[in-house]
């Protein structure tokens, strides 16, 4: 669908883009995500948000468990990616990493929890968050009797908020997986948690 552009005039594009108070707030879309590790097979719970990483390919929060003053964050959607660094290969044809994501989001039975400050929403099974995106399709090879393997969770379906949560500035929250039992991976797998949504911001 497109835009309808109209002529706002310089005067009202400038004041727009120029506010006169630094301090004035923009609402922008973003997305606030956190990446953790589960170690095979000792992993029975995962905690996000609640530590600054500081390697923002994994992690681009700011502050630990709150988006630090004056940031408004009002949610919209819950993400949740799995993968590992390499496809697995095993001399197993049922195992590797297809299999791997069946135990990680099924098998498991794992849940997942949302908490802001000491209001719980959740639990809710983690098969109900969708995938932000990957590549499409599947591969598997057989060489012999090896197997290699990718898999990854679903990139549509998925949790929606609908912006009926807000997150206030230095408001404390944190999400959390659950497992019913650890689960016998072929490799430690890398789980990110996304929250799509309104933040609200000081313009610098």
């Amino acid at each position: 669908m497109q835009a309808r552009i109209r002529n706002r005039g310089f005067a009202a594009a400038n004041a727009a883009a120029i506010p006169s108070s630094g301090r004035s707030p923009e609402a922008i879309w973003h997305c606030a995500y956190d990446t953790q590790t589960y170690v095979d097979p000792t992993t029975t719970t995962l905690d996000f948000f609640t530590t600054v990483n500081n390697d923002k390919t994994l992690s681009n929060m700011e502050a630990a468990g709150q988006f630090p003053s004056p940031q408004v964050f009002q949610l919209y959607n819950i993400t949740c990616d799995v993968w590992t660094a390499l496809g697995v290969s095993t001399d197993t044809a049922a195992a590797g990493n297809a299999n791997d994501a069946f135990l990680l989001l099924f098998t498991g039975r794992p849940s997942w929890l949302f908490t802001l400050q000491n209001k719980n929403y959740g639990r809710y099974p983690l098969s109900t968050l969708h995938a932000s995106g990957g590549p499409e399709g599947f591969v598997s090879s057989t060489v012999a009797t090896s197997s290699q393997q990718f898999g990854r969770n679903m990139p549509h379906g998925g949790w929606s908020y609908n912006g009926c949560i807000t997150i206030p500035a230095q408001t404390s929250f944190q999400f959390n997986i659950i497992w019913a039992a650890a689960q016998n991976l072929t490799a430690n797998w890398l789980i990110r948690i996304g929250l799509f949504g309104q933040l609200d911001r000081a313009v610098k």
